[in-house]
C-alpha cells in the first residue's frame, strides 16, 4: 500500500463510499461524515439545479411572502416551476444530469450566499481529490496548480467567503489527510498524485501540493494567468463601475481561466473528450437594472445558445431563509420600502431614482408653525455647514443647534448667488464676499463648529481664519464620506431627531425652497457602500442647500449627548411657562446676543471681565 492509498483511507470511516466514488453535492453538505449543514429547501432546490440533481416532486413545504402571513405549498420540482413562471428563472425543470456551470444568483441579505458559496467551493475541491491525479485527467503539465478562488469587493469581504470556507476544511475529516497549508488568506491541498511523487507535507513541509483555495479584491488585473477551476464572485453587483475593479472588467479576466478544464484523452492530452468542468459563480443581492451582474442575469433569461450553461435564479430572503423572522423584515421596510425590496427582496430597480422615496418622511420632521431663527439664544452652540460655490452655484449655509430632546433644530438656511439679490451686479463670487457673510452669521449665531468642502481650497480657510472663524474647517468629501453624510440624515429623519421649519412659501409652491430642493434630489447608485445623491440634471436645478444641511446635520450628529453642546433654551424648553416669563427671557436673551457671536471682535476679554474684545460692554 502506498502514501496515496493510505492517504484515501484516513479520515473518515462513516461512508467508505465516499472514499471511492463521489457522492453528489448535497450528500457532501448534509451529511455526517461531510459539512453537516441542515439546508432550507430553496437552498437545495438551488444546488440541485446548479449541479443537475432531479428536483423532488413528493415531499412538500411553504414560502410566504415578507409578511410572513400569505403561504403557498410546493414542492421543489413546483417550487421551480413558480419561479420560471414569475419570471425569477431562467429555467423551468431540472435535466437529470444537465448541469449549468455558470450561475447568476440574485437572492436577498441574509439568505446564506456565502454558505451555498462556500459548499460549491469545497466540494469542488473534494472533486479534484477523488480524481486522483487531476492535473492528468485534465491535461494539464503535472506541477500546474489548479485553483478554487473567490473574488469580492475587497478583501475583507472575500475573506468572509475564504473563512467560512477553511472553516469546512478543518471540520471535515476528509481532507485531513491531504491538507498542506490552511492559513488566514489560503488553504493548499495535496492530491493522491502529490503525495505518491512528493511524499506526505506533514512529514517534509518540501512536499508540493498543487491545489489551492483561495482569495482576491477585484482588481481584473491581478487575477489573470491562473488556472481557475471556480471562480466566485460574491456580491458582483457591488463591485465598482469603473477601471480593473469593475464587475465586467473581472469578469472578462478570469472567464478564460476556467475553459481548460474538460477531460482530456489520456492518450493526446491536445484532445478534449468530455464537456467543460470550469464553473463561474455570480452570486449577489442586486444593485439596480444596470452593470455586468444584470446584464448576465438578461442573457440567461432571454435563453439561446450564450445561456445553454446558465443558471439563473432571483428569490428574496423569506423564500430562501424563512428562519428571519417577519419583523426584522417590517423594521427595514419602514425605513426605505425601495433599499428593502433591492436588498431583501432581490429585485433589479432603477439605477436613479428619488432619494426621498416618502415625502411623509421628511414632513413629519417639520415642526408646525416654525419659522426661521433671527435671534438665537445667548451663547448656545450652534453648528453650520458650508457649501461654496462663486459662479454657477450659490453658496448656502445651514446653521443647526442640539435641543434638549437629542434633536438637531435647523436654525437657518439661506444662500448668495453672483447675479442675485445685493450680488446682482456680479458675475462671480469672491471668497472676501463668501467670508464677510459667513462672519456677519457668527455674529448673530455662536458657530462652535463648522465644514466646507477641502475643494474650496486653503484661501477660502485662510480667510475665514483672518476673521477668527478657525473652528470652520475644511473636510474632503469623498464620494464615499458623501454617501455617508446623506445617508446620515436618512437615519436620522427616520428616526425623527431633525427638526426642521417649512417657511416661507412662494406663490405657486407647495414648500419652501430648501424643502422642495431635498424632495427633488436624485439617488444614483454606484456601489453597495456609495449612493451619489444629487439634483435632477435640469437646468434651473441645484442641491446647494442641501448639501449644506445635511452636512450640518453630520457634524451636530458627531456630538449628539454632549452635554456642552445641548440648548438648554430651546422652544420646547419654555412650553408651558406663562408669557411673562417667557417675554422676560426673550429679552434678556436678546440683551445677551449683542455679546454671543462667534466672530473674533465678540469673545469675552481675557485680561478684563466683562469686557468683550474690541468693544465695552
Amino acid at each position: 500500500m502506498g502514501l496515496a492509498d493510505l492517504a484515501m483511507g484516513i479520515g473518515r470511516n462513516t461512508n467508505s463510499n465516499a472514499l471511492t466514488q463521489q457522492v453528489d453535492v448535497l450528500e457532501f453538505a448534509e451529511s455526517q461524515w461531510g459539512l453537516r449543514f441542515k439546508l432550507f429547501p430553496v437552498q437545495r432546490v438551488i444546488l440541485k439545479a446548479h449541479y443537475g440533481l432531479p428536483l423532488d416532486d413528493i415531499q412538500t413545504f411553504q414560502v410566504s411572502d415578507w409578511r410572513q402571513k400569505s403561504f403557498r405549498t410546493v414542492t421543489e420540482k413546483s417550487y421551480l416551476e413558480m419561479l420560471y413562471n414569475e419570471g425569477r428563472s431562467n429555467i423551468k425543470e431540472v435535466i437529470p444530469g444537465h448541469e449549468r456551470r455558470e450561475m447568476v444568483l440574485s437572492i436577498g441579505r441574509r439568505s446564506g450566499k456565502t454558505m451555498m458559496a462556500s459548499i460549491i467551493a469545497a466540494y469542488e475541491t473534494y472533486k479534484l481529490i477523488l480524481k486522483g491525479d487531476p492535473q492528468a485527467y485534465f491535461g494539464l503539465p503535472p506541477s500546474n496548480n489548479i485553483q478554487v478562488i473567490s473574488v469580492a469587493t475587497d478583501k475583507d469581504q472575500a475573506g468572509l467567503l475564504y473563512q467560512e470556507v477553511s472553516g469546512h476544511f478543518r471540520n471535515c475529516r476528509f481532507f485531513k489527510a491531504y491538507t498542506a497549508n490552511n492559513t488566514l488568506s489560503y488553504a493548499r491541498f495535496q492530491t493522491p498524485e502529490d503525495i505518491k511523487k512528493y511524499g506526505r507535507y506533514a512529514d517534509d513541509p518540501t512536499a508540493k501540493a498543487t491545489l489551492r483555495v483561495t482569495f482576491r479584491s477585484c482588481i481584473a488585473q491581478g487575477l489573470r494567468g491562473a488556472g481557475n477551476i471556480v471562480v466566485i464572485m460574491d456580491e458582483v453587483a457591488h463591485f465598482t463601475d469603473k477601471g480593473q475593479s469593475s464587475a465586467e472588467a473581472v469578469y472578462n479576466a478570469v472567464t478564460p481561466s476556467t475553459s481548460a478544464f474538460s477531460q482530456k484523452d489520456p492518450t493526446d492530452s491536445r484532445k478534449p473528450i468530455g464537456p467543460g468542468e470550469g464553473r463561474i459563480i455570480s452570486i449577489s443581492s442586486p444593485l439596480g437594472k444596470q452593470g455586468q451582474f444584470y446584464k448576465l442575469f438578461q442573457i440567461g433569461m432571454k435563453a439561446g445558445a450564450a445561456a445553454e450553461n446558465m443558471l439563473c435564479i432571483q428569490a428574496p430572503t423569506w423564500e430562501v431563509n424563512p428562519s428571519v423572522p417577519s419583523s426584522e423584515f417590517e423594521k427595514h421596510y419602514l425605513k426605505d420600502p425601495t433599499v428593502f425590496f433591492t436588498e431583501y427582496g432581490a429585485e433589479f430597480t432603477d439605477r436613479t431614482r428619488g432619494w426621498i422615496e416618502r415625502p411623509s418622511d421628511l414632513f413629519e420632521c417639520i415642526a408646525k408653525g416654525s419659522t426661521p431663527t433671527t435671534v438665537p439664544p445667548a451663547r448656545m452652540p450652534h453648528f453650520i455647514g458650508i457649501d461654496v460655490g462663486l459662479v454657477t452655484d450659490g453658496t448656502a449655509v445651514a446653521i443647526g443647534h442640539i435641543n434638549d430632546q437629542q434633536q438637531i433644530v435647523l436654525d437657518l438656511v439661506d444662500q448668495i448667488k453672483a447675479g442675485e439679490g445685493q450680488y446682482a451686479k456680479y458675475e462671480r463670487l469672491e471668497f472676501d464676499d463668501v467670508v464677510d457673510w459667513i462672519y456677519q452669521l457668527s455674529r448673530k449665531f455662536y458657530l462652535a463648529h463648522g465644514v466646507f468642502d477641502q475643494w474650496a481650497g486653503i484661501p477660502f480657510e485662510q480667510a475665514l481664519a483672518k476673521r477668527g472663524l478657525r473652528q470652520l474647517q475644511s473636510e474632503r468629501f469623498t464620494p464615499q464620506l458623501g454617501s455617508e453624510v446623506f445617508r446620515n440624515f436618512k437615519d436620522m429623519m427616520w428616526d425623527k431627531r431633525i427638526v426642521l421649519y417649512d417657511w416661507p412659501i412662494e406663490a405657486g409652491h407647495e414648500h419652501c425652497g430648501y424643502i422642495e430642493e431635498l424632495l427633488e434630489l436624485q439617488a444614483e447608485f454606484h456601489s453597495k457602500y456609495i449612493t451619489e445623491v444629487h439634483a435632477p440634471n435640469v437646468d434651473g436645478k441645484h442641491d446647494d442647500l442641501s448639501d449644506a444641511l445635511t452636512r450640518m446635520v453630520w457634524l451636530a450628529s458627531q456630538h449628539v449627548g454632549k452635554p456642552k453642546f445641548i440648548g438648554g433654551t430651546s422652544k420646547n424648553a419654555v412650553a408651558g411657562r406663562s408669557l411673562l416669563d417667557q417675554t422676560r427671557d426673550l429679552r434678556r436673551a436678546m440683551k445677551k446676543s449683542y455679546r454671543s457671536g462667534s466672530s473674533a471682535d465678540r469673545q469675552p476679554s481675557r485680561f478684563n471681565r466683562h469686557q468683550i474684545r474690541g468693544r465695552g460692554v
